[in-house]
Order: C-alpha cells, then structure tokens, then sequence
C-alpha cells in the first residue's frame, strides 16, 4: 500500500472522533465521512506504522443512518464532524463512546452511564463564533490552516450571521480573528477584532452593543460595554471579551441541573468549586449551599466571578485566583462537595491526591473528554464510588460530549 492508492472498503464502526473504520491489507484505514456498513471507495492519503488515513472518493453502498448535511460547507470546513449522522444516531455514538471509554479505561460497567441529555435544537445553538481573517473571512479547513470563506454558519446564532454580513463589508487588514458572542436572554451581541486594523467598525452599531478591539492582551472598548450578560434560571452572569462561558446556552442549564442534582445539597454544606472559571456554577449551586469557594487561574475570569457574585447579590461565595493545584493545599475549612471542571487535559496528580485527602462526601466532576475523565476515575476510586455518569450534548453535530459524574466517598 502507498500513498494515493485506491481501492474498496467496507466501514466496520465509527472511532471515537467519528470516522469510519476499515481494515486492510492487515492495517486499521480511518475514512472522514464515512458510517458504519458502508462500502465505500478510497484512497489514500496518509500512511503510518499501523494506520492508514483515507479519502472516500465514491459511495458504492450507503447506509439508512446517512442524511444529507445541510450545510455547503460541511465537506470542508473542520466545525462540525457528525453533520452527516441523522442526529438521533449522534446521540448514540457519542452515547457509546462514553460506555466504551469508561468501561476499557476505567472499568466502569455501562449501567453506570446514564441516558445521554440531548438537544431540542441541534443547529444555530452556539453562542461564540470565532472567525479567521487571512485576506478573507471563514473558519480552517479540518486539519489545515488554510480558510474556507464561509457567508453563514448553521450551529451559530442567527444573529451572529447576520453579523457576518456586515463584516463583510468592511475593510480588515492584518491576520488576525473575529469574535462574535451574543446573549440569548438579553439583546446583547459583541464583536472584538483580534489583531486586525479595522475600517468601517461604525456599521455595527446598529446590531451590536459592544465593540472591541484587540492588541496583543489589551482590549480597547470601540463601542458600548466592556462585558455582554447572560442568564441561566435564576442567575446573571457578565461575560468579558476574555472569559470563558459554555457556547451553548439550553444545554447549559441541563448540564448545570445535573451537577445540581448530584450535589444533592440541603443548605448545610460548605462547597469547594474548582476551576471555577467566571464562577458560574458555584452561583448557580449558591442558593442550596451554606459556603461556596471558587479556586481559578486566569485573572479575568475571576475579575468576572466577582462582579458575578455582586451583580447576584451574594455574600456566602468567595473567589480565589491562582493555580488550582497550589491553592487546593490552603482551603480554609473542610468541604462536604467539591465540583471539579477542569480543562480538557483533567486533574494533574497533585489534585487528585488532595481530593482524596480532603476527602469530602461527594465530588461532582465535569468533563469535556472522557478520555482523561476515564483516567481521573480510575485514580480517584481507591476512595471513591463512581454512581452515575451523565453525557450531556452540548456540542451538537460534532464528535465533542460532555459528562456529569458523581463520586461518592466509601
């Protein structure tokens, strides 16, 4: 076998970033776009010691599961994975992916993992785009670099694309991004240009409420306000050109329902919230808790965190800036839960033994890849019962799941 070969296969299963699976001249082929039970035409394009990474030219046999993907972009731009998987059938690879992960790296049995929380609208659901600017606006091509120009993006609020219109009319100079984030509970959209030199900004005033321009770190206000709201149930949070928020808004509140629910808090328990980020989940839990301690790292979010803990009016949540796995060594008081959202690498090793040397009745873990998820647990349950795992989609039409576990103490 050589690079640009070309020969017929037929698709075993999906990987767990969803690309079909042959296998072929005793090599493992991965073809992007391709479903299980398909028969499909090939060449390659890659070759490594026991891989093999093909292009699908020609559908011999499809599959009842494929659907048409709406998007003209979808076979090139790298934004979604999945477009082509009938959305019931997306729910049920990223459900197994969660069982198979769990149960080969973790040796969590599969009635553990509970029914995967889908969306009610899988498309126009983002709540940040970001765009790359190179002479032309649009999102990579997957796995390049290069730009595919794009006019409108279907898992994006329309608003944002209406947004892209304008944009395009103006002149942009330099290589650089443009942010566009929008609040589904208040009519507030900003737009900050990342290293770009900008003429014609002022035609946005009449969609936005917030313009920026971005040097290096420095963000300078154009227009409007530094911040845009947002609103999950009962709560208010502000959020900054820098800070993070979950891009999709619905799913959100079901995944923070979740955690809320596995913290099974009465109003007695002191809460430890780490990496907390803006704070939104520890205010989102604040109402059931007796205390609430935020430990996070960047220096924006938690500037964000407590205008979040004013604008709510709370006075029993507390934030902390500074390297979680540091900070963890000095918490005040013992914690009765400890919610963890770490980023996509997990719980470094010092983390993990301070959770099971604090040692709190349960942990509630968020995680965005159940890889190190998988890692994590395995670590933690020489202390710990794993009793549930959620998937939630908040990443509708890619590969991306989330997941809401709960530990309880032995």
């Amino acid at each position: 076998m050589k690079i640009n070969d070309e020969f017929v296969v037929e698709i075993e299963k999906l990987d767990h970033q969803g690309r079909g699976i042959a296998r072929a001249f005793e090599k493992t082929i991965f073809v992007e776009g391709a479903l299980p039970d398909e028969v499909v035409k090939i060449k390659v394009v890659k070759i490594k010691k026991k891989i093999v990474e093909a292009k699908m030219l020609e559908m011999i046999k499809g599959s009842s599961k494929r659907v048409v993907a709406p998007c003209p972009y979808y076979d090139r731009c790298g934004g979604c994975d999945l477009m082509h998987l009938s959305y019931e059938e997306q729910l049920q690879f990223k459900a197994n992916k969660v069982k198979e992960i769990m149960r080969r790296y973790a040796g969590i049995e599969e009635d553990k993992i509970k029914t995967i929380v889908g969306s009610d609208v899988p498309f126009y659901y983002r709540n940040k785009i970001t765009l790359q600017v190179q002479k032309q606006i649009g999102l990579y091509q997957k796995k390049s670099y290069q730009i595919v120009p794009i006019d409108a993006c279907m898992i994006c609020d329309a608003m944002m694309n209406e947004i892209m219109q304008s944009l395009k009319k103006m002149t942009l100079i330099g290589n650089g991004q443009i942010i566009i984030r929008n609040s589904r509970h208040f009519p507030d959209t900003m737009v900050v240009f990342v290293d770009l030199e900008v003429d014609g900004w002022e035609m946005l005033k009449t969609q936005v409420t917030s313009i920026v321009k971005r040097q290096g770190k420095q963000n300078h206000i154009l227009y409007g306000n530094d911040v845009i709201y947002e609103r999950l149930k009962d709560y208010i949070y502000v959020i900054s050109p820098d800070s993070f928020f979950q891009v999709n808004t619905a799913q959100t509140i079901k995944l923070y329902d979740k955690v809320e629910e596995y913290a099974a808090l009465t109003g007695d328990e002191k809460v430890l919230d780490l990496y907390c980020g803006t704070g939104t989940i520890g205010i989102y839990l604040s109402q059931r808790a007796k205390e609430v301690l935020g430990m996070e790292m960047n220096e924006h979010a938690i500037l964000n965190a407590n205008r979040n803990k004013e604008l709510n009016h709370l006075d029993h949540i507390t934030f902390q800036c500074g390297d979680v796995s540091k900070l963890i060594d000095q918490i005040p008081w013992k914690p009765d839960v400890v919610i963890v959202d770490p980023p996509r690498a997990g719980l470094d090793a010092h983390t993990l033994q301070m959770l099971k040397h604090i040692n709190p009745k349960r942990i509630v873990y968020v995680s965005c890849d159940p890889m190190t998820l998988a890692r994590d647990l395995k670590e933690l349950s020489s202390d710990y019962e794993v009793m549930e795992i959620t998937p939630v989609d908040m990443f509708c039409e890619t590969y991306h799941v989330e997941c809401v576990t709960l530990l309880v103490q032995k």
